[in-house]
């Protein structure tokens, strides 16, 4: 296959996950709220040119009978984003590793949900990483001294 097939068959690729991420359907999360009180920062390893991994996030509100509402999905495709979760009430945070290779075949779908309870005037961050076919979430709350300390996650099934 010459060079300049293969750069074809490539563009061809992102053309097609770009058309699916953007027909996907998914309710897009309003991230509306005035007070952004989660950073999630995402890193990924280069380790493959011929495959990629995108990241989703899918929000749920958890009511005080542990129904889950979704609110909507965000795309992690900045290295940090800032999100507002409402403060006081429960929500399940479900991030969607979808890796793909360079023709756009999926090469499989792996999720992580953890469930937090924002306090009022506290800030959250998350770090996403994917590396080598591990991916892993890790929540930290940042204290007013400015330290941070990791927070446990919690099953979002421990509600029930």
């Amino acid at each position: 296959m010459t060079v300049r097939r293969l750069v074809q068959r490539l563009g061809l690729a992102v053309l097609l996950v770009a058309c699916a991420a953007g027909c996907s359907g998914l309710k897009p999360y309003p991230n509306d709220l005035a007070s952004k009180n989660l950073t999630i920062r995402t890193a990924a390893s280069a380790s493959s040119v011929l495959s990629s991994v995108r990241v989703e996030l899918d929000v749920h509100s958890v009511d005080a009978s542990c129904s889950m509402r979704y609110l909507g999905t965000l795309q992690l495709d900045q290295q940090s984003l800032a999100v507002g979760i409402a403060p006081e009430r429960g929500s399940v945070l479900t991030f969607h590793f979808l890796s793909a290779n360079f023709l756009g075949s999926s090469r499989g779908r792996i999720s992580r949900q953890l469930f937090i309870t924002p306090r009022p005037g506290q800030r959250y961050e998350i770090d996403v990483t994917y590396r080598d076919d591990l991916y892993d979430v890790v929540l930290r709350e940042r204290l007013r001294d400015g330290a941070a300390r990791e927070v446990l996650a919690v099953d979002p099934r421990a509600c029930r």
